[in-house]
């Protein structure tokens, strides 16, 4: 094993942690974040579930919550371009990497700036 895959096996543990008790984003503020964001967004919704006995999210973010960025990065005055991927994993561009340039390169080619 490497120096970084060693590394890398170390940190999975904490960071899995990190993110399932909040620490990792808990001094950031999202709303003032997606208040100021300045560029077209392309947000691709992976796969996602409430569990209806717990209530728990399985997966990234739910419906609701990507009504809540829509709303805050159109308020900033930028497109938000949305794709829904209901089977795909979280790991887009390694677990189906002809979709996710096909998804990329299609929004990009949309962006009146870009062409």
């Amino acid at each position: 094993m490497s120096y970084l895959e060693a590394a890398n096996h170390g940190l999975r543990p904490r960071m899995g942690d990190a993110f399932a008790s909040g620490r990792a984003t808990l001094t950031c503020d999202h709303e003032t974040v997606l208040r100021h964001v300045k560029v077209p967004v392309l947000f691709t919704h992976h796969f996602h579930h409430i569990d209806t006995q717990t209530g728990n999210l399985m997966g990234a973010i739910s419906d609701q919550q990507v009504k809540r960025v829509r709303h805050l990065v159109e308020g900033a005055g930028n497109s938000f371009a949305y794709r829904a991927f209901p089977t795909m994993p979280h790991s887009m561009h390694g677990h189906d990497s002809a979709s996710y340039v096909t998804t990329v390169t299609g929004w990009l080619a949309g962006i009146p700036s870009i062409r």
